[in-house]
């Protein structure tokens, strides 16, 4: 099993430095020292033999949330200072973005860094950003009212990306990208003797126009795609059929073991030869102290805080909902303190000292029997909050893992 820590990129404050300081991210010196924390983590993952360092991408987080646009450009800078933890953008909302641009920019990090990318791709579900970067309301994903139009955009363009990795030119007429523009052509090439010289034959045709084009650089190692799946089985369907690395949120062994089972199934059907946990990952957040009192407040200061005031109005709750919680939706609770508590007892939260979090593992690292997971996807929020002696408590998470868990199950 594979330990890819997901860090968070928020800015670390207290609450009056959120309100006193507000826009918080716009506050350079607040932003900084965000950044220094987040370095340090990189450095100390690849020193202590984690696996892959991700991060997701955010945009117009002001407030003081996850506050890095582009993770792919830090990564260039934080694979410069490691050695060998391959970085992996978790994820690239490629609905938002121009997926010809963004194919061209992994390629050109999979030359800058041998061996060391990786990549997911996700759908998107925050309207204010989502929305503004694609221009158009059917955007996210899951809003009955964008879902399908999302989802077309999310396969066409993570085709075009496949496609022009995988191919020295080529063409696309699809509903939302073109390629060239117009797919009809583009007269009048002014270099049409050169390409035909020195490009791929039947680009430019004896009119000089443009009929095909392809990316520079080709890949050097084509990096794990991976997809994160929230409520949709047509996303499982589609990882398992394209032979891309599915990952889903901890909790509730019967639905893991489900959603695990028709991944592996799916891409059988397509000819792949997985076994039950290969290419699949799980979200799991730890925290870990001497006793399980300092982890579980730790826990409740860090993920329980930012899903209390964050994540439970994007419906992420539904995931720890029970038979006696009240019908209405999104299901909130009463504080943080009583989130972190569903959180552990859902499965999703691993807590305790590092015999308990191994003996909560262990059931996990087999899908619950007969298999083995690929990846564990540590979702960490320590980062996010300005504890006092904060490189001391975060080096104290990454290295008990690291040292007293992350054996165990390799």
């Amino acid at each position: 099993m594979k330990t890819m820590f997901m860090t968070s990129s928020a800015i670390p404050v207290t609450e009056e430095e959120r309100r006193t300081k507000r826009p918080v991210s716009r506050d350079n010196e607040a932003f900084q020292r965000m950044l220094t924390g987040y370095e340090k983590l990189a450095l100390w993952a690849d020193e202590l033999g984690v696996d892959a360092f991700g991060s997701t991408e955010h945009h117009f987080q002001y407030e003081g949330g996850e506050s890095i646009p582009n993770n792919l450009l830090m990564y260039a800078k934080l694979a410069a200072l490691t050695e060998n933890i391959t970085f992996v953008p978790m994820s690239i909302v490629v609905n938002s973005h121009d997926p010809i641009r963004v194919a061209e920019d992994l390629a050109l990090f999979s030359h800058m860094f041998p061996g060391r990318l990786g990549v997911a791709f996700a759908r998107g579900f925050q309207t204010r950003w989502v929305q503004t970067l694609s221009q158009t309301e059917s955007a996210v994903a899951h809003a009955p009212e964008s879902e399908a139009a999302n989802r077309q955009k999310f396969d066409e363009f993570l085709e075009i990306i496949e496609t022009a990795w995988a191919q020295d030119s080529f063409r696309h007429d699809g509903p939302n990208y073109q390629v060239p523009f117009p797919a009809t052509g583009i007269p009048n090439w002014p270099l049409a003797d050169w390409t035909r010289e020195y490009g791929v034959p039947g680009d430019v045709d004896e009119n000089g126009t443009i009929h095909r084009i392809g990316i520079a650089p080709k890949l050097l190692d084509r990096p794990e795609i991976f997809i994160p799946s929230t409520r949709s089985e047509q996303t499982v369907i589609d990882s398992g059929k394209h032979g891309r690395t599915l990952y889903v949120a901890a909790g509730g062994r019967d639905r893991i073991r489900q959603v695990a089972t028709t991944y592996r199934d799916s891409a059988r059907a397509a000819g792949h030869d997985v076994e039950l946990g290969d290419r699949f990952g799980v979200v799991a957040k730890i925290a870990l102290g001497d006793t399980f009192e300092e982890a579980f407040d730790f826990a409740v200061h860090t993920a329980g805080f930012w899903y209390q005031n964050i994540f439970q109005k994007f419906w992420f709750n539904e995931g720890y909902r029970i038979d006696s919680d009240p019908p209405a939706r999104p299901l909130t609770f009463a504080d943080e303190r009583a989130l972190t508590q569903r959180m552990l007892d859902a499965g999703q939260l691993l807590c305790g000292t590092p015999e308990m979090v191994n003996e909560q593992l262990a059931d996990m690292s087999t899908l619950y029997g007969g298999g083995n997971l690929d990846w564990l996807i540590w979702e960490s929020w320590g980062q996010s909050m300005p504890f006092d002696d904060s490189d001391a408590v975060q080096r104290y998470q990454l290295e008990t893992y690291a040292k007293q868990v992350m054996p165990n199950f390799r």
